[in-house]
């Protein structure tokens, strides 16, 4: 559609001001209204300790040292360590004043989250009217931002304190990076502010390495030449985004998330790309069949991928003939495209990371371009500004609040669905049974709860799907234990032993069940055994202290509860006692 010259009058520069500030306010405050409504249910949620919230919050004793002494030691541990595979200092400093302030207590962590995820929305909101100076383009873009379904895993998920927080410090960086573009005075300190916020959202999150990229976009949309000065300005930042890519990786390497698809070859990884590229953008119009786990694909007996996967490819290059056809209607849907593009290619699976072929949470930055592309077109459809707009006005309106809706309600039904560890991983089995992951991950709440039957149920559906699925042996065995059945504890530890020979508990528990059936020998082989693969390991010394004291060896018993104390694990006081009885008892049948 050809694009009508705007002949609006011109208006008093004090005017639009003061009109500008005016609209702001009346614009923003429904935003923050809207959001605040379709994530409140979010705020009741619980941990979700079968996916990473344990290990950043719940059980994590790396944040809970934020006080006194503690201090220079928590911010040394926190800048200097990796958790769960990633490098996100700013992010653990978070939690850290959390939990010194909270503890355990769920919400606060939530509220947390929704209130970063509000200041995003009106970022973003920022961010396009600099950027183009159009208040209701930048409603638009922000409203579908803030409600979109597809972004509940990043908000309602404790784990994902990194998204927001990256995000908030990213989208600072780029409105000041626009200041610096249009402002005549105090360029030098827009500048150096950019810098100070690029840095905090490489330290929330590597994934921030991208925005150094999308300052070019941005100049490119602005009409900036590409020059050298425009290079050198951007190479601080093209310089911090290596390092810190390096740092991901070697992170990524300490935790083993990088040997998540190591048995795919190059092409299978361009398949599995295009195929997620194409999913995003279907999910971002079609928001349905969402899940917080997709698994990757099984080849057919024909020897192929599903037919989605063989035509994607094919689909995203008329969608990138089409993007560049229209080039001669403006800038919009290349820049918006390529935004999208930028900040979603590290996480499309080229190199591979962890065990899932997609995930919602790369969304978050990453569909603002396509949302502005759309808010683009409805705001130009609403000033006339083509030949059709009239006929157009009303449709693009009522699709545009009825979207809105639909978004919303989907939406609370996301942030319902993370409530706790049962209804995420029903709601994963439910779009997919043959999600090994998640049985095991439900199999876990279940146990958690004393479901024994239902815990049992679901390790077997796991081994069933994948019977080189190690923890699933080892959490089947752990079930069969509470249930008295050590014979059948015993089969799934030695599986367990042998699919992974340093399986510190695997060994522990197996050397727990020799103890009840009077094997003590080995017994205390497989604690040494557990030992000699992690000697910080408190509970193996004192359960090996458990069978020193049965075996009447009460000095060995003796030093083995004093390490387990020293390590910081809580001995049972009356333990103690019986040990130190035992050995003045010995000490009196010796005299």
């Amino acid at each position: 559609m050809k694009e009508k010259k705007n002949s609006a009058p011109k208006q008093n520069k004090k005017q639009t001001k003061v009109q500008r500030k005016s609209i702001n306010r009346l614009l923003l405050l429904p935003l923050i209204i809207i959001i605040a409504i379709v994530y409140t249910k979010s705020l009741n949620n619980q941990f979700i300790n079968t996916w990473d919230d344990h290990g950043y919050v719940s059980e994590n004793p790396d944040i809970r040292t934020l006080h006194g002494d503690s201090v220079d030691y928590t911010l040394k541990k926190t800048f200097s360590s990796y958790v769960l595979g990633n490098y996100h200092p700013i992010t653990m400093l978070s939690y850290c004043i959390e939990y010194s302030k909270y503890g355990n207590n769920p919400k606060p962590y939530h509220v947390t989250n929704l209130v970063i995820h509000i200041l995003n929305t009106l970022l973003v909101f920022f961010f396009i009217w600099l950027l183009t100076g159009q208040q209701w383009v930048a409603f638009i873009t922000a409203l579908l931002f803030g409600i979109h379904p597809m972004h509940v895993e990043s908000v309602s998920w404790i784990s994902e304190r990194k998204d927001v927080l990256y995000t908030f410090f990213s989208l600072s960086a780029l409105c000041t990076y626009i200041f610096y573009l249009k402002e005549e005075r105090r360029k030098r300190l827009f500048y150096m502010l950019t810098v100070l916020l690029f840095i905090l959202a490489l330290l929330s999150k590597a994934m921030a390495v991208s925005i150094a990229i999308v300052f070019f976009a941005i100049d490119y949309f602005l009409g900036r030449k590409i020059n050298l000065k425009v290079i050198l300005e951007k190479v601080p930042f093209l310089v911090m985004s290596l390092i810190f890519g390096i740092v991901a990786i070697d992170a990524q390497h300490s935790a083993k998330a990088l040997e998540g698809i190591v048995n795919y070859g190059f092409g299978d990884r361009i398949l599995f790309s295009c195929y997620g590229l194409m999913t995003y953008l279907w999910k971002l119009i079609i928001p349905i069949k969402m899940s917080s786990f997709y698994s990757y694909p099984i080849k057919g007996e024909n020897g192929f991928y599903p037919i989605a996967f063989s035509i994607a490819p094919f689909i995203l290059l008329i969608l990138g003939f089409l993007v560049f056809k229209s080039l001669k209607y403006g800038k919009d849907v290349l820049f918006g495209f390529g935004f999208f593009l930028i900040t979603i290619a590290l996480v499309l699976q080229i190199l591979p990371v962890g065990d899932a072929i997609i995930s919602e949470r790369f969304t978050y930055i990453p569909y603002i371009g396509i949302f502005f592309i759309l808010a683009r077109w409805i705001n130009n459809i609403i000033e006339n500004k083509y030949e059709k707009s009239k006929s157009l006005k009303i449709p693009a309106v009522i699709a545009l609040v009825i979207f809105s809706i639909v978004c919303s309600y989907l939406t609370i039904e996301r942030s319902m669905v993370w409530h706790d560890n049962i209804s995420l991983w029903g709601d994963v089995i439910k779009k997919n049974d043959k999600t090994s992951k998640a049985f095991n991950n439900r199999g876990l709440s279940y146990f958690e709860n004393k479901q024994y039957d239902k815990a049992l149920s679901d390790f077997n559906r796991t081994i069933q799907l994948n019977d080189d699925y190690t923890d699933a042996h080892y959490n089947r065995g752990v079930v069969y234990f509470s249930l008295k059945k050590y014979n059948e504890a015993l089969e799934d530890y030695n599986i367990a032993l042998k699919q992974n020979p340093k399986f510190v508990k695997a060994y522990n528990n197996r050397g727990n069940i020799y103890h009840l059936i009077g094997k003590y020998n080995e017994a205390i082989e497989d604690y040494n055994a557990a030992l000699q693969h992690n000697p910080k390991f408190g509970k193996a010394y004192c359960d090996r202290a458990g069978t020193y004291f049965t075996i009447q060896e009460y000095q060995a018993a003796l030093e083995d509860v004093t390490t387990a104390q020293q390590l910081g694990y809580k001995v049972d006081p009356r333990f103690i006692e019986a040990i130190q009885a035992g050995i003045k008892s010995t000490s009196q049948k010796t005299q």
